[in-house]
């Protein structure tokens, strides 16, 4: 990749902060441009360092996870070109939901594997999500189990539905394209179209909403 991604890492545990910078930094592309502990210092470096990305945990400052559930939606509303990475030990769905309402583009547990969050990061680059596997089986846990199914199908095509179902399946635009034989370029315009259709802002949104629409 030509353009490099500048990311910040926010941790309130130095050694995890560490531990992401050294994973990163061996990357190709990659540079971690800042690293905070607490709300107070990531939003004040933001507007100096200017990041694509920012990798964030829930738990900050001793308040649980409302603090960094706080920090997300901050981030997403003061900079939209920004984008937030949950990076968290956390799995519940009530939490999931939260994230993605409050901004996130990604939610990824801290076990991830070294390469699959290299993986992540990139995804959110080029504007794709980045739930894991285990995430996104929670979204579509809560959206079918909260959808009564009656709103109308917006006009969507039978492709776009397609891709929508392969969305909730947690796949990328390649996969997707592999999995219905077209470019990745035609998926992505898929996405563009269909965001539009369900007017949410985040390929993240797309599942939760269209699980709500009863599409899936």
């Amino acid at each position: 990749m030509s353009a490099r991604i500048r990311l910040i890492i926010i941790d309130d545990h130095s050694i995890v902060r560490h531990g992401l910078r050294s994973i990163l930094e061996l990357e190709q592309g990659l540079e971690v441009v800042g690293e905070a502990n607490d709300a107070p210092s990531a939003l004040a470096m933001l507007p100096r360092v200017q990041p694509d990305i920012v990798l964030l945990d829930l738990s900050l400052g001793g308040r649980g996870t409302t603090e960094g559930l706080e920090v997300c939606r901050s981030i997403t509303v003061q900079y939209p070109q920004i984008a937030v990475i949950i990076l968290t030990t956390f799995l519940e769905e009530c939490l999931v939901m939260q994230a993605i309402r409050n901004g996130a583009r990604g939610y990824v547990l801290k076990d991830v594997d070294a390469v699959d969050l290299v993986k992540i990061v990139r995804a959110v680059y080029r504007g794709e999500s980045a739930l894991d596997t285990r995430s996104a089986a929670l979204v579509m846990k809560n959206v079918l189990s909260g959808s009564n199914f009656q709103q109308p199908a917006l006009d969507l095509t039978e492709r776009e539905m397609e891709v929508i179902r392969l969305l909730g399946q947690g796949h990328s635009n390649r996969e997707i394209g592999e999995h219905i034989a077209i470019s990745e370029s035609t998926v992505k315009f898929h996405v563009r179209k269909i965001m539009r259709k369900l007017d949410v802002n985040h390929r993240t949104e797309i599942v939760y909403t269209a699980g709500k629409l009863g599409l899936i």
